[in-house]
């Protein structure tokens, strides 16, 4: 039935074949968020095709399909060109071209519809965003994100965090072409080197600017250029400690919102309540009540709509 349902789904955007002699194994969650499509979807080795006939008897040829690869790894062809995807990457096409796609061992997706015009005259089709990119990192965990406090969002703030999806999605992309025309796909290994150290400190309080210079003996205008674009290093510090925050509340129920507060660095609850509310649209709270309350029946209902 769940491999039934994913290809009806699909249907209008591309015919779905298995890769061996076994029955595609698939399921597909779907929400419709006004300017968006989000979907979770899952897979054992297909084929893909999206060909002309497709395109002329579908209904998307204005639309833009992006896709996250959580689980497995693919390859394709996106008109005359060739990609390869791993494991964290995010690729987009342009349903209003070719395609042709293979799935490669059991795989996992976050899906994003959106329309074409929503993102003016970027070029997509076939764009890969590479998962070590810093700017990829964070529409990744984005839209994991999204994923997880969906159910618990009113509509208010799915608003909010439909656009600002489209807004990092395009910052994305704005840096990929500025990236690719200068000098090609590159990553800034000093900054990546502090953001790995980050990641390994985020519950240490004083984990900050003057933290970092002494680490890797930078002056404070050279860490600034480092994250300009991404809001500067303490807002980067501080968006980080709040996603893991919302992990944490989601995966570890039993522990008291304080303990999870302290573990990551924040000082004050009033601080950290008016941050985590104005990333979320939500307190932590709500986050937990909500979480706590979501019996697996109304999940089963959520995945049956």
């Amino acid at each position: 039935m769940r491999a039934t349902a994913y290809r009806r789904w699909l249907r209008p955007i591309a015919m779905v074949e298995a890769c061996n002699d076994a029955p595609v194994s698939a399921s597909i969650i779907t929400y419709r968020l006004g300017q968006i499509t989000l979907a979770q979807s899952t897979s054992s080795p297909v084929h893909y095709l999206r060909d002309e006939d497709t395109i002329e008897k579908g209904r998307f040829g204005e639309c833009l399909l992006l896709r996250l690869l959580i689980k497995g790894s693919v390859h394709g062809w996106f008109g005359d060109a060739k990609v390869d995807i791993k494991e964290g990457d995010i690729y987009l096409s342009d349903l209003a071209q070719t395609s042709e796609v293979w799935l490669e061992g059991d795989c996992a997706h976050i899906n994003v519809m959106m329309r074409r015009a929503d993102l003016g005259d970027i070029t997509v089709h076939g764009r890969v965003l590479h998962g070590e990119w810093l700017p990829c990192r964070m529409l990744r965990e984005h839209l994991l994100n999204f994923i997880d406090i969906l159910r618990h969002c009113d509509a208010d703030n799915v608003k909010e965090m439909t656009k600002a999806t489209m807004e990092l999605l395009r910052f994305c992309l704005r840096t990929d072409d500025v990236n690719n025309k200068d000098t090609g796909y590159f990553l800034d290994e000093a900054r990546e080197r502090i953001v790995t150290y980050i990641d390994e400190h985020l519950s240490e309080s004083d984990l900050g600017a003057l933290r970092l210079q002494r680490e890797f003996a930078v002056s404070r205008s050279q860490l600034y250029r480092h994250f300009a674009e991404l809001g500067g290093v303490q807002h980067y510090i501080r968006n980080k400690r709040l996603q893991a925050v919302l992990r944490d509340l989601c995966n570890e129920p039993h522990r008291s919102i304080t303990d999870i507060i302290e573990r990551y660095g924040f000082t004050t609850e009033r601080q950290f309540q008016r941050a985590f509310r104005a990333r979320f649209g939500m307190t932590a709270s709500q986050v937990r009540a909500d979480w706590k309350s979501k019996a697996m029946s109304d999940i089963c209902e959520v995945i049956e709509n």
